[in-house]
């Protein structure tokens, strides 16, 4: 999401993101002798789809790679007890983090060493975390022991949308080390450069374009991040004048942004006024290349867009990374190494069956997925607040990717130690129209009650209108909604656990069964399309992962907001898009705790979930749980063709495809703790912040 041209870097930067960069490298590799014995080490996530992949040669040696070493935290059992329970006591800086939980200097310096054997030079991260090494094909095949060949890939083969095709180079062969460097390397990424990620933005439907503002250069307000401030009661406080001044805001991304455009937005559509030169460019690992909707710069534009006009006096720090394991792990570990935001966001994700699949395939362990637990668990410490979109796919994330239709939720918010950001439905009547041969000829509403669950359930019986056979037809092709359910990576966490009604146990209708299981990778077998069910009755069950989203606001694109960019006018036929997704979740209680913050006179709020999980058990709770599962039917729904009027038949929940509600419960796996009245939660956290900290 930027131009190297553009980019701004941090004057701290040069002063903090190195360890150990001016000592003397000759006799560092004193841990590693050549009488160790080879071992392999877990490397990252793109090997998993070179096993669908057709070789079309060796990779040639002199192409330039970049390489990742994750390092094991050290005595990390400890410290995530102390986040998963609260943090007490002052907050660390990167150097203290680095001297109880990172590695130590003389492994480093002795890693380090080892790849400078092969000419490979690296630099280490101050958080003792993070080995970043550039070099080239051959030395890292005789470094590591690899062969690295050029792949064509296609993505997708099993799911409903268009297959892609990348043309990425990789390694078949698990890379080893000597055995004392080996067994404290979490993952080795970066020895494919396949790009795995996705935004979490979603246009919305039933359209060629999503519907435009009034002009090129107008949005409703209630399309506008105001509309989130209003809707959710933040205005109170930024109307007190607190607007995140001294807070700086963190975005962590997969594609550059170009900075004229948030600000145009900013000054002539949110009309806000904002910090002057507010906005700086961080590349990480070489940066996401060139501006591009291909790429995802969209994402974010609408991050930036989203978090700078609720917060519009903080600084912003965009973190801009290939789309690669290597690149989003490493955006992560230079905020935490950083520490200048106070808060991260990121609305980029992968499902966890993606990465299961190359656990099952022995090309990968779960210490990928672990590698982003350090960084957050390393940002908690720091009290940098995180905030992370839980997915688009309702209950069924994997189908956005993989291409299977098994339950499943996505990574990176699946970890116990982010906040993962859900999304709702806004009450209000919709009304689409019936087209036949470019002409409008009847319409179909419906009516949402109440605000709910965001999950498209409420769209498919409007079939025609959205150009579908059937209603079947319409429910497989949109398993839209809230991201969420429980993680089989990870288990459930202690502020999920105790009082917290409805976090192991669900509520649920299987309007969508999963079928056709095929082999996606050796041990590995999912089902791979849908079969529909327009009434199924109400299941209930149990699970024990950890369970997301933790919270939800206002996300589904037909109840959603406005984006800027002058790249959408060849595309869409404009400048200003509806568009919608948990995306703009994440990114808005971003620049919430900016403004939270900035109210507490620069006090961090740090990991939010162990508090916001007591506030919501409270007699005081600033939550509404989203805990309804009743059917609404055919009454919410009307339409007509001509005169005559059509019988809609069909009915929807307060669901995200497939989780609900259960009555009396404070927690709804498809949306969480429900949506929250903003000012006071904080209120609740002002109250918590002496007894937190004052340790």
């Amino acid at each position: 999401m930027k131009r190297l041209a553009r980019t701004k870097y941090l004057g701290i930067l040069g002063s903090i993101g190195l360890v150990g960069a001016a000592l003397a490298m000759p006799g560092a590799q004193s841990l590693a002798s050549a009488s160790d014995p080879l071992v392999p080490v877990s490397q990252g996530i793109g090997a998993d789809v070179l096993s669908h992949a057709t070789p079309t040669g060796t990779t040639a040696g002199s192409t330039m790679m970049r390489v990742s070493f994750i390092l094991k935290m050290r005595n990390q059992g400890q410290l995530a007890s102390r986040v998963a329970a609260g943090w007490r006591g002052p907050y660390l800086t990167p150097h203290e983090f680095a001297l109880e939980y990172g590695q130590t200097e003389e492994y480093i310096l002795a890693l380090r060493g080892f790849l400078r054997e092969f000419g490979i030079s690296s630099q280490a991260m101050s958080d003792g975390l993070d080995v970043t090494s550039q070099g080239t094909a051959a030395q890292y095949d005789k470094a590591l022991g690899i062969l690295l060949e050029n792949f064509t890939v296609t993505t997708r083969p099993a799911a409903s949308a268009p297959a892609t095709t990348q043309t990425v180079y990789g390694t078949r062969s698990a890379p080893q080390m000597p055995l004392n460097l080996a067994s404290n390397i979490l993952a080795v990424l970066g020895l494919s450069n396949y790009a795995p990620y996705e935004s979490l933005a979603v246009p919305g439907i039933n359209q060629v374009a999503p519907t435009a503002g009034s002009s090129q250069t107008a949005a409703p307000t209630d399309q506008l991040p105001q509309a989130f401030t209003s809707d959710y009661n933040l205005t109170p406080l930024q109307q007190a004048g607190y607007l995140g001044q001294g807070q700086t805001i963190g975005i962590v991304t997969l594609a550059s942004v170009n900075p004229s455009v948030p600000m145009y937005f900013w000054r002539n559509i949110a009309h806000v006024v904002t910090l002057p030169n507010r906005l700086a460019l961080v590349n990480v690992d070489g940066g996401a290349g060139p501006v591009s909707l291909n790429a995802g710069s969209d994402e974010t534009t609408l991050d930036v867009e989203q978090s700078g006009t609720i917060a519009p006096m903080a600084k912003i720090v965009v973190y801009q990374a290939p789309n690669t394991d290597y690149g989003f792990v490493d955006a992560f570990y230079e905020a935490a190494s950083q520490n200048v935001a106070g808060s991260v966001s990121s609305s980029w994700g992968e499902s966890e069956t993606a990465i299961q699949a190359a656990v099952d395939a022995a090309q990968e362990s779960p210490g990928y997925a672990a590698s982003f637990n350090q960084a957050f668990l390393e940002m908690a410490a720091q009290g940098q607040s995180n905030f992370i979109a839980s997915g688009d796919y309702g209950a069924y994330n994997p189908a956005r990717d993989i291409g299977t239709t098994n339950l499943g939720i996505i990574s990176p918010s699946d970890s116990p130690y982010d906040t993962a950001a859900g999304g709702t439905t806004l009450p209000g009547t919709q009304t689409y129209p019936i087209m036949a041969n470019g002409t409008q000829v009847g319409t179909e509403s419906v009516t949402i009650p109440q605000q709910m669950t965001w999950g498209w359930d409420y769209l498919w019986p409007m079939y025609i209108a959205l150009g579908f056979q059937n209603e079947a037809q319409a429910a497989t092709s949109l398993p839209v909604g809230s991201g969420g359910g429980y993680s089989t990576l990870f288990g459930r966490p202690l502020y999920q656990q105790g009082q917290m009604v409805g976090a192991g146990s669900y509520s649920a209708y299987e309007f969508l069964t999963p079928i056709d299981p095929q082999q996606v990778a050796p041990g590995l077998v999912e089902p791979t399309q849908f079969s529909f069910n327009p009434a199924p009755t109400l299941q209930t069950g149990m699970s024990g992962g950890r369970v997301t989203p933790d919270l939800a606001f206002n996300a589904d694109p037909q109840t959603g907001y406005a984006v800027y960019d002058p790249q959408f006018q060849s595309v869409y036929g404009s400048k200003l898009v509806d568009f919608g997704g948990t995306s703009f979740i994440a990114p808005q209680l971003n620049g919430t705790d900016a403004v939270y913050e900035s109210a507490l006179g620069g006090v961090r709020l740090g990991f939010w979930n162990p508090n916001i999980y007591r506030f919501a058990t409270s007699t005081s709770s600033p939550f509404t749980p989203l805990d309804s599962n009743t059917i609404d039917g055919s009454a919410y729904y009307s339409g007509q063709i001509g005169n005559a009027q059509l019988a809609i038949s069909g009915e929807f929940t307060n669901t995200n495809d497939f989780y609900t509600g259960s009555q009396g419960a404070v927690f709804n796996p498809g949306s969480g703790l429900g949506y929250a009245d903003l000012t006071q939660l904080f209120r609740s956290f002002q109250t918590a912040i002496p007894r937190e900290l004052g340790d």
